[in-house]
């Protein structure tokens, strides 16, 4: 599996995020941008989806048949980078089926972006998104120290961003504080 990958257990569950584009159907990425929850975006055609996802990194969240079987995976999430790959990274469509949310998934996969633009970015200046909940502002503000810039009264968007240094910051808080003994992550 080429690419960054993360794996997680919660109970008899096991889950896979990984930025390989080769694991990540078209399909799925154009059922998320279906979905009511993905307000912002509405499917694409394929090749424009396609188009899309090699110019971005992009972290798939997947089932697995088992901890040692990552062959198989199946999809239940995703989140983008927007990105140069030097400087600056825009977080966009993070999305988890409704199924898998309210397990923590989506707060580690906002952490598996963090380290994936931590560790692949060393030049990293900046990171922005835009959020219309403060329910997810604030869990970006915690996982990756971004802090509201402004507001569009249009559209009642929140802007989102974060210079290199607040979201190391926010990484180190996280682990002196990560004590979630429900979760083993390998």
């Amino acid at each position: 599996m080429d690419g960054k990958s993360w794996q997680r257990s919660i109970g008899d569950q096991h889950f896979l995020i990984s930025t390989s584009r080769s694991l990540l159907p078209i399909s799925f990425v154009q059922s998320a941008f279906a979905d009511p929850s993905v307000y912002w975006a509405e499917p694409l055609s394929d090749a424009a989806t396609r188009k899309m996802l090699d110019n971005c990194c992009t972290l798939g969240l997947y089932t697995l048949p088992s901890p040692t079987d990552t062959s198989n995976p199946t999809p239940i999430g995703l989140a983008r980078w927007v990105t140069d790959y030097v400087t600056f990274a825009y977080l966009t469509d993070v999305f988890i089926l409704d199924a898998y949310r309210n397990l923590g998934l989506g707060k580690w996969m906002v952490r598996c972006c963090r380290e994936w633009v931590l560790e692949e970015m060393p030049e990293l200046r900046r990171v922005m998104l835009l959020t219309g909940d403060e329910h997810f502002a604030r869990l970006y503000g915690r996982e990756l120290g971004m802090r509201v810039v402004g507001r569009d009264e249009g559209s009642g968007l929140l802007v989102l961003e974060a210079r290199k240094g607040e979201v190391r910051k926010a990484e180190e808080e996280a682990e002196k504080g990560n004590n979630d003994s429900t979760v083993s992550e390998n």
